[in-house]
């Protein structure tokens, strides 16, 4: 089962700064419906999920890139045999078709953002399945070939490959995606009530009531507060460009609402919202003012006793007032007020006195 997970407390806000140093481009979605992944091969070879090493679940990046593969396919499927409903705007895969002129210009794209195998040109794919069997469909895909040798061409910056090319390996890197917080684990039970029928040693193949259900516990992700989300990087390869990434979080961001991702999707697990940039910058905000621990006497000093005599420091000021106005820091904050009536605090008084946004009430009276 589920191996005892350090306590970390509350985790604080990831800090993604290195994430948009790096190029990375960011999609963010919350939770809002129980998650299992990593559960492919069975619940009792995989009843750990995919834990960090602190504990924490986070999505693989090959589940990420298969789930947002899958939602261009099926967007691209329903182009093709539907095309009135995607005229219309009555298919929910519509939006990811945006923007291009024929199937086979999107199914380039598809190839170009996630790559190929050799056999996903032949009888039997999911790129043949998409565009169609029928004459229409081949053309589709011998089409789309034709524009990958020269998208490829510009990709790459040399001459143009062979039509048919054996392999590509993607121009999109889809990297894991981690929680903002610990959303925690809960206890999941799978009842099988005909297990004799299924395994096929009732000898009258009849499923019958005699049998003793067999109830099986697995671990699954909790879903996520108004305030948390699960962070999707994704990175631009080989030449890719803002265009294309653009994309690319289009059919993640369809694939995640429409389809979820991990197991028991049918079922209505893994299922997220997709949240905005300002929402992101909220719930931020919001975790700065809620993370209420100074922890200890040297992180109290540095966050809040050193600035005091720094007043170009005090925008970082303003935040530690929030925090100290909490009345679970009620002993932090009488540790101020004894510094600021000291007479080590006469200077900060003095530059506190006339800051709005400092309580008047917390300064000495004399």
């Amino acid at each position: 089962m589920v191996g005892k997970k350090a306590d970390l407390g509350d985790r604080q806000e990831v800090d993604d700064s290195w994430l948009r140093a790096g190029g990375f481009h960011m999609l963010h979605a919350r939770l809002i419906s129980r998650l299992m992944v990593n559960m492919s091969g069975g619940v009792m070879e995989n009843a750990g999920l995919l834990l960090d090493r602190h504990g924490i679940p986070y999505i693989p990046g090959s589940a990420v890139k298969g789930c947002a593969r899958r939602m261009a396919l099926q967007a691209l499927h329903h182009w093709v045999k539907s095309p009135g409903q995607h005229r219309d705007g009555e298919d929910p895969g519509t939006p990811c078709c945006e923007g291009f002129r024929s199937p086979a210009e999107m199914l380039a794209t598809i190839a170009a953002v996630f790559g190929w195998a050799g056999q996903d040109w032949e009888q039997g794919s999911d790129f043949v399945w998409a565009c169609g069997t029928d004459e229409n469909g081949w053309a589709s895909l011998s089409d789309a070939r034709d524009l990958l040798s020269e998208r490829i061409s510009w990709l790459l910056g040399g001459a143009p490959p062979a039509r048919r090319m054996s392999g590509f390996s993607g121009s999109v890197a889809f990297l894991a995606a981690r929680p903002n917080k610990d959303p925690g684990l809960e206890i999941e039970v799978l009842t099988p009530h005909h297990g004799d029928y299924y395994c096929g040693k009732n000898p009258n193949a009849v499923a019958t009531d005699t049998e003793n259900p067999l109830p099986v516990f697995f671990p699954a992700v909790k879903s996520q507060n108004e305030e948390d989300y699960f962070t999707f990087p994704l990175l631009p390869l080989r030449g890719s460009d803002a265009r294309i990434i653009g994309i690319a979080q289009r059919w993640l961001a369809s694939g995640l609402s429409i389809f979820g991702l991990g197991a028991k999707t049918n079922a209505g697990y893994g299922v997220f919202e997709i949240l905005p940039e300002s929402a992101i910058k909220e719930a931020k905000a919001a975790a700065q003012i809620t993370a209420s621990d100074f922890a200890s006497e040297v992180i109290f000093k540095s966050r809040v006793l050193d600035l005091l005599e720094r007043p170009q420091a005090y925008q970082n000021l303003i935040q530690e007032v929030e925090l100290l106005k909490k009345t679970e820091n009620a002993d932090w904050l009488a540790k101020l007020r004894e510094r600021l009536a000291s007479p080590s605090g006469k200077d900060a008084r003095k530059r506190l006195k006339d800051k709005e946004w400092f309580p008047k009430e917390w300064l000495p009276t004399t």
